[in-house]
């Protein structure tokens, strides 16, 4: 076990504390790690962002050595639409005296993205950044993977015109992640997740990917600052874990299929492909 990915989508997060016993208990159930008691992996670190209107907020913790610090608060930290998050896991054994970095969320302007899976080889790493437009090569920072393969995903969508409009269309974010995963030259598994506040969009190819709704009692109706009252489905929470958990799915997950998909934050149970 070395990652986890999780987005968690709200079409009106007005309030989103409401989320908290409903995300505890499935995090406790699905995230491997989460619960320090139960097993023999733990959190080591977590790197979580949302984009937030024109805005990209990440809060990192790259080693965490103690659970003083719960993942719950940083992921609800704001009424963001979309919350993006990359958590390390290792083995409990360890303790927590050497840890593999976790995965740090990537971000360019309003945009958020997150990689894991088949380390590039050196040769192709080269050959993709010398590929990149340069206003792109110059935002690099950590020079990771993960970095990496979200800025060949901005040049893609660069050039077919996505990046100069204030949302793309979904189609073309597709488009995007696709011809960006099938430029790596690499095996799967790869996975990667990326947003902008309005559309979610991931490359899925490998491990295990669920999709968790809240019963309809989990929360207290909530309403928009019409007053009007929210209904329907409206909360999505995606976990991609490298392994299933033995008994998923759980809590009431579904499995998510292969491929390239995307989801529109305003209605956040319609997967399109």
């Amino acid at each position: 076990m070395a990652a986890v990915l999780l987005a968690l989508l709200d079409a009106h997060p007005d309030g989103a504390a409401w989320a908290r016993p409903w995300l505890t208990q499935t995090l406790r159930a699905n995230l491997p790690g989460y619960d320090d008691a139960l097993g023999d992996l733990t959190l080591r670190g977590w790197s979580v962002g949302a984009a937030w209107g024109n805005e990209t907020l990440v809060q990192s913790r790259p080693i965490v050595r103690n659970r003083d610090v719960d993942p719950i608060d940083d992921l609800l930290r704001t009424p963001a639409s979309c919350v993006v998050a990359a958590f390390s896991v290792h083995s409990a054994a360890r303790e927590g005296l050497v840890a593999t970095p976790t995965p740090a969320l990537s971000r360019y302007r309003r945009w958020l993205g997150v990689r894991v899976g088949t380390p590039l080889p050196a040769n192709r790493a080269s050959g993709l950044r010398q590929a990149l437009p340069g206003f792109l090569e110059r935002h690099q920072v950590d020079r990771s993977d993960g970095e990496l393969v979200f800025l060949s995903f901005l040049a893609k969508l660069h050039d077919m015109g996505g990046l100069r409009k204030t949302y793309s269309p979904p189609e073309i974010i597709r488009q995007a992640l696709q011809a960006a995963v099938d430029e790596l030259g690499v095996e799967p598994p790869h996975n990667v997740m990326v947003s902008d506040g309005r559309t979610f969009a991931m490359a899925h190819h490998g491990g295990a990917l669920l999709s968790f709704e809240p019963a309809p009692d989990a929360g207290p109706a909530r309403f928009r600052v019409t007053g009007s009252a929210t209904s329907g489905p409206r909360t999505n929470l995606l976990l991609h874990t490298p392994q299933a958990p033995v008994q998923a799915p759980m809590q009431g997950g579904e499995r998510v299929g292969e491929g390239v998909l995307s989801i529109d934050v305003r209605t956040p149970r319609a997967i399109e492909r």
